[in-house]
């Protein structure tokens, strides 16, 4: 079985969404459990990067640490990339 390329990771959400099923709107995976300072980071990126299409809201997007299920999730698309 190959290392998975990341164990731990942050999703971004927008919690003004109403919908039962929330977007996740970006991931972001991680070797190292991620801190504030990751979280800081990564809602800087977002709010300067315009590739990220998020710049406009990203003050006001819940960053917060990913549950594993989503995480393992992740992983096989990640691999499933990979692959092809």
């Amino acid at each position: 079985m190959n290392k998975p390329p990341f164990k731990y990771g942050l999703i971004v959400l927008d919690p003004s969404q109403e919908d039962e099923m929330v977007d996740i709107l970006h991931f972001t995976g991680y070797w190292e459990e991620p801190g504030k300072p990751e979280v800081d980071s990564l809602r800087n990126e977002l709010m300067t990067n315009e590739e990220f299409g998020l710049t406009e809201i990203a003050h006001k997007l819940a960053i917060l640490r990913a549950p594993d299920y989503i995480v393992e999730e992740y992983i096989k698309i990640f691999d499933n990339e990979t692959e092809n």
